[in-house]
């Protein structure tokens, strides 16, 4: 039962770590000059939303795919309490950065990126991303018009 137990989480987790670093490869060839390591602040003029390819399944491929490619090494090595340790790591760094980086995006993409938020999810378990008030939603969405 152990090895059946220990093939399993190798199995699992390899899949899941060529999955999600794949996803991740292909949100920074997607985004291609739209990529950035480092959450930015201000808009450069050729920013553009990207919402097709494998944005069109997560607001934050590259984040999902790091996420699921972190807690996979884990399950690849069948280690449960660094699986756990590693998931809730991930979870806690993504969850604020996100909602810092659509905070941002909303700024930038005003209603484009609030029917964005809206229509796609980010990917990761229980992370919604930035929250935004009813009202400056529909301002958001009524400049857009």
């Amino acid at each position: 039962a152990v090895v059946s137990t220990q093939s399993t989480g190798y199995w699992t987790g390899g899949v899941m770590m060529i999955a999600g670093d794949t996803i991740r490869k292909l949100a920074m060839i997607t985004a291609a000059d739209n990529f950035d390591h480092i959450v930015q602040d201000t808009k450069a003029s050729d920013h553009r939303l990207v919402t097709h390819g494998v944005y069109s399944i997560s607001r934050h491929p590259s984040y999902m795919g790091w996420f699921y490619w972190a807690v996979a090494t884990q399950l690849l090595l069948c280690n449960p309490v660094c699986t756990c340790l590693y998931a809730y790591a991930a979870w806690k760094f993504f969850s604020e950065r996100i909602e810092e980086e659509e905070y941002y995006l909303l700024q930038f993409f005003r209603g484009d990126y609030v029917h964005y938020k809206e229509t796609v999810g980010v990917g990761i378990p229980g992370i919604r991303g930035y929250e935004i008030a009813s009202d400056l939603r529909d301002q958001m969405l009524k400049k857009n018009e």
